[in-house]
């Protein structure tokens, strides 16, 4: 018989070896290197579950005693520890909480020159947001389509909304895009009153009667603001206000369509939300669609509306983009202002479209000058954060479009992908070459652990969003508990270490800008959209943070840093022959302009080259047929 001193005593020590588990000491000499310029980055290690198995899981690591345990457990495991390491090796080097970064005198100067340039040239955004621009026709620009089809009555906008209506059912039954059906009353009658405004030759702009959508952690006035969550659907009430981006837009006459799907507080870059089963590739629906912006790629891919606007915390804009085959702009951190989910460090909006006049136009409507102070105006000088600028996609060439234009390449991490990925984004890469662009290799730091900071920094963020839902409901997505869960435990000096790394790294991206390069250049994922498995549990969804971090690996910096990028769709290939993209990166404040004016030579390559007609989206509404 065993005592009861000695039961208490292993009690004791199986609680204590559990505890050890949860605190690990910095090892006597670093298993990583401050600056360390190899590639290094590595898969992560994590259960793939879905359905039974998937719920099991998701009560162990979030509501079972042991739960802590092996949710610190499985951040070790992935090298948490090595955040600290390098955080010991800068001891001087102070956090990095808000991305938000100031010109320099000569840098301030320069953007100075162009504002001028830009206002000379009537291409600033109050100008461009209004009536767009003459080099913008109706070849290169669905919103200026619809509005030269409503000007000559060819069309209108009380035909092409109905057009919508009439068609929503169908398509959202199989693509679930959006979260809710529209407000049928609401949309016939802003639709109707644009159509007596061009009968009276008096359009509010290039946007009126033009149908927009927006991703619904936004708030539309009318609808409930979901976040993605049926738990938000069912404790919600309608919003009596837009966000200040949906005002922008209907205050020129947009048609705003219902919110669109997204995963549960935008938690996984898949793009599935068990609330709303979808949303699904416009492709082939047997496939995903990329998140957490999902329902806003799928319905510009679908045709319902030529602009939509989504968020991006972590790749929400350009993932989605990618394995949907449209454009994903998300913008520079703190570029224009918006009203909801200001918690966050690394969240920017940002418009889909699938012509890249129509991304300059979106972003030129969002981008517009406000009379009002706003939080990042304060932040960056007390006033307002530097104008925005388009001047590159208007620049006339004086040999070839993309003279003087130097992208950089880190080859390995480039190369870090599938083959079919590779093959095509080196394809346009040498394209991009002949039409003038120079090429710099170059290295970045740290790349793991920086992309492991971002991921701290990510799921600490999100986890104090949902912290009150996750206590008092049990109706949360499986996936989205178990990564509320990982980032409530994540301690505060790895939070702390990775806004060190955040700086660090943020110089290294600011010195490589600097040296020369203007767009960082690199596949927008590494591979194209996976397939649903065959044993998908469409109730629970599916945890795969392997595929989920994979998925980012190429996006993280843009949000980690703040800064603006943009996906191009530039072909097909892969299992399942689907989209294929690249992503342009850029520098703070001034990088929307250039990496669309890169954007912009990339389309006409791919038009060029027939690599958009590969394959068509067989279920696309035309809207002026």
């Amino acid at each position: 018989m065993i005592s009861a001193a000695v039961k208490v005593a292993l009690f004791v020590a199986f609680v204590c070896g559990l505890l050890s588990l949860c605190e690990q000491s910095l090892p006597s000499s670093p298993s990583v290197i401050l600056g360390d310029l190899s590639y290094n980055m590595a898969s992560l290690k994590a259960p793939i579950l879905t359905g039974a198995p998937l719920t099991a899981f998701t009560y162990i690591a979030t509501k079972s005693p042991l739960g802590f345990v092996l949710r610190r457990f499985l951040l070790l495991d992935n090298g948490m520890t090595q955040l600290r390491e390098l955080a010991a090796q800068m001891p001087e080097t102070p956090p990095l909480h808000h991305p938000m970064m100031r010109m320099t005198k000569e840098q301030k100067l320069t953007h100075e020159e162009k504002v001028r340039a830009a206002a000379a040239a009537g291409i600033t955004m109050d100008e461009l947001a209004v009536w767009g621009s003459p080099q913008f026709t109706a070849e290169s620009s669905e919103v200026m389509a619809l509005h030269e089809a409503f000007k000559s009555k060819a069309s209108s906008p009380s035909k092409v909304a109905n057009k919508i209506l009439a068609a929503f059912p169908t398509i959202q039954e199989k693509f679930r895009c959006f979260s809710t059906y529209p407000l049928l009353g609401d949309i016939e009658k802003a639709a109707a009153a644009s159509t007596e405004r061009f009968a009276a030759g008096k359009p509010l702009s290039i946007w009126d009667g033009v149908p927009v959508a927006f991703k619904d952690m936004i708030p539309v006035a009318g609808y409930v603001m979901t976040d993605g969550s049926a738990a938000n659907q069912a404790a919600g009430v309608n919003r009596t206000k837009d966000d200040l981006l949906v005002e922008r837009f209907r205050e020129l006459g947009a048609v705003v369509l219902p919110p669109t799907s997204m995963t549960e507080g935008g938690v996984t870059p898949v793009g599935y939300s068990t609330y709303i089963k979808g949303a699904l590739n416009p492709y082939d629906n047997e496939y995903y669609s990329g998140g957490s912006s999902a329902g806003s790629a799928v319905a510009v891919a679908l045709g319902l509306c030529p602009v939509s606007i989504g968020y991006d915390g972590g790749g929400s804009i350009r993932t989605p983009a990618s394995l949907s085959g449209v454009l994903g702009l998300a913008t520079g951190y703190g570029r224009f202002p918006f009203s909801s989910h200001m918690q966050g460090t690394l969240i920017k909006a940002g418009p889909f479209a699938n012509k890249i006049a129509d991304v300059a136009l979106a972003y030129a409507v969002m981008a517009r000058h406000s009379a009002e102070h706003n939080f990042f105006g304060e932040m960056y000088d007390g006033v307002s954060t530097p104008d925005a600028l388009l001047n590159e996609m208007f620049a006339t060439p004086t040999k070839l479009p993309l003279e003087g234009v130097t992208l950089g390449v880190f080859d390995e991490w480039f190369d870090d992908a599938d083959a079919a990925v590779v093959e095509r984004n080196r394809e346009m890469l040498a394209e991009l070459v002949k039409r003038g662009a120079t090429v710099k290799k170059i290295q970045l730091p740290n790349m793991q652990q920086a992309r492991m900071s971002h991921a701290i920094k990510i799921t600490s963020e999100f986890a104090m969003g949902w912290d009150a839902l996750y206590a008092a409901r049990a109706d949360l997505e499986p996936a989205t508990r178990v990564t509320v869960g990982l980032g409530q435990s994540s301690t505060s000096l790895e939070v702390l270490a990775a806004e060190k790394i955040r700086r660090f790294f943020n110089e290294a991206v600011v010195d490589m800008f600097d040296g020369g390069v203007d767009v960082l250049v690199t596949p927008t994922t590494p591979m194209v959209a996976p397939k649903i498995p065959d044993n998908f549990n469409w109730e629970t969804g599916e945890s795969n943070s392997v595929m989920s971090v994979a998925l980012l690996q190429n996006v993280f910096p843009g949000n980690f840093l703040g800064l603006p990028g943009i996906a191009n769709p530039i072909g097909f290939g892969g299992d399942g022959n689907m989209p294929i993209s690249m992503l342009f990166t850029g520098r703070q404040w001034d990088g929307e302009g250039v990496t669309m004016g890169v954007s912009k030579v990339a389309q006409e390559i791919v038009a060029e080259k027939g690599w958009g007609k590969e394959r068509l989206v067989e279920d696309r509404l035309e809207l002026l047929q």
